[in-house]
């Protein structure tokens, strides 16, 4: 089995829908569905990683409260809880999501002990792995800019192939931000931003993918695949390299954490030796198939034998 360290926040999400506009002060809205389930970026790709079959070490931090130990007695079957730091001081983080049929997504995230997280917390034999998917970025405030390029830069330099995907960003992408984010792609194989992050990141209109992963890969040197949701993915690579791949038609029974399992089989099929092409098929169609399923049967992952609770 191959082996993939995911380093990115392990908080409760709570989605509820459908939510198309929020209610007058004072006011109330009845929805039709909630679900509440471990979420983030880091426990969905490490959670979807796991029903792959690949090696996962999931590393985040959650808090030492009743929600912090509701996550870890979850994500424990799947073997990912035994490496959570667990905060002495603050509280779990958790997003709300609010989905609608006529809209994207939007969320409520509170950070939490996230918010402290920092390198010093990761342990550094998690960076010897033959892949790190970093992600989160911009709600793990400490391990960004330089922080974030010594982590990928240590993996590579022990031959690990380094994917980063880095959520939106509540400050709105300002020209510091994204100079920023173009240093940290320097040391990146995979960038995995979805379209509003990509267009938003490269300067350029909305939807407008294809140039966004132009620009984004002349400042990798690597592979830029933008996620298009429901259309698929457009990816850049080197050597002017450019592929689309259209996703499946499937239906949508909850779309959050669609990007993090589009991650986890992207990283799966090319870690399984597959060409780009059949690699983000393959990912374009986990992805579709996760998102086909109920949110209380989101991830089917063996359950690890012989592991207790501390």
């Amino acid at each position: 089995m191959a082996s993939v360290t995911v380093i990115g926040c392990v908080q409760a999400d709570v989605l509820t829908s459908p939510v198309t506009d929020l209610p007058p002060a004072g006011g109330t809205l009845l929805t039709d569905r909630v679900s509440v389930r471990v979420g983030g970026a880091g426990a969905n790709s490490a959670l979807a990683l796991a029903e792959t079959g690949m090696e996962v070490r999931l590393i985040g931090c959650v808090g030492d409260d009743q929600l912090g130990r509701w996550m870890r007695e979850e994500l424990l079957p799947a073997g990912l809880a035994d490496e959570l730091l667990i905060a002495d001081a603050g509280s779990s983080g958790l997003t709300v999501a609010l989905e609608s049929p006529q809209r994207d997504r939007t969320f409520l995230t509170y950070l939490g002990v996230n918010a402290d997280w920092s390198a010093e917390m990761i342990p550094r034999d998690a960076l010897d792995t033959e892949n790190l998917l970093l992600c989160d970025y911009f709600v793990a405030p400490r391990l960004q800019g330089d922080v974030a390029q010594n982590l990928l830069a240590t993996t590579r330099a022990r031959g690990g192939r380094t994917f980063f995907d880095t959520a939106w960003d509540p400050g709105g992408f300002d020209v510091a931000t994204r100079a920023q984010v173009g240093d940290v792609l320097r040391f990146v194989d995979v960038f995995l931003p979805n379209e509003a992050e990509a267009c938003a990141l490269a300067g350029v209109q909305p939807s407008a993918a294809r140039a966004a992963a132009r620009h984004l890969q002349k400042l990798s040197g690597g592979w830029i695949v933008v996620k298009l949701g429901a259309r698929g993915c457009v990816a850049s690579g080197p050597d002017r390299m450019e592929l689309e791949i259209p996703a499946p038609v499937v239906e949508i029974v909850d779309s959050t954490g669609a990007g993090d399992a589009f991650n986890a089989g992207l990283i799966h099929a090319l870690s399984d030796g597959a060409e780009w092409p059949e690699a983000l098929t393959a990912a374009t169609r986990f992805a579709s198939a996760i998102i086909a399923r109920p949110s209380d049967e989101r991830y089917r992952v063996a359950v690890i034998d012989d592991i207790s609770p501390e």
